[in-house]
């Protein structure tokens, strides 16, 4: 991200400000330096907040969309065995990647729900709260 000159360095018409985390583009006269560079500056804010806000831990979890992350039902299909259902967890931790099924088979769908929760919680070393059970249980209904 910056201020660049508009289209080219060699014939410049305009200053652009571009951030694509942000998907911001932006275009100022080359009289209004100063307009470009306050664009710039709130970009810069605005990422900032970004970053913040990733690393809360709801935010760790959850996708925007209300998903959890690396969350997904599946039906494993083996040639030798029979087919079962599972939830399968693959999550990036500050270790490295983790990868874990909880099967479905002989259990309530909520008790292999809430054993996922936990084991998520487990690899991304975070406590329960109140605003994450709240969320876990509105994205019960995307794996149900």
């Amino acid at each position: 991200m910056n201020i660049m000159l508009h289209p080219s360095k060699a014939e410049p018409k305009r200053f652009r400000v571009q951030d694509k985390i942000l998907g911001i583009q932006k275009y100022f006269s080359l009289n209004d330096r100063a307009s470009a560079v306050k664009c710039y500056q709130e970009c810069l804010q605005k990422r900032q907040y970004r970053a913040l806000r990733q690393e809360l831990p709801i935010n760790q979890i959850f996708n925007e969309d209300g998903s959890v992350k690396g969350l997904k039902r599946k039906t494993r299909n083996r040639s030798d065995r029979p087919s079962y259902e599972c939830l399968e967890i693959q999550l990036n931790t500050y270790s490295g990647q983790k990868k874990t099924e909880i099967t479905l088979a002989h259990k309530r769908f909520e008790d292999a729900y809430k054993q996922a929760q936990e084991k998520i919680l487990a690899m991304l070393n975070i406590e329960r709260s109140y605003e994450l059970t709240k969320m876990f249980n509105e994205a019960k209904r995307l794996y149900w």
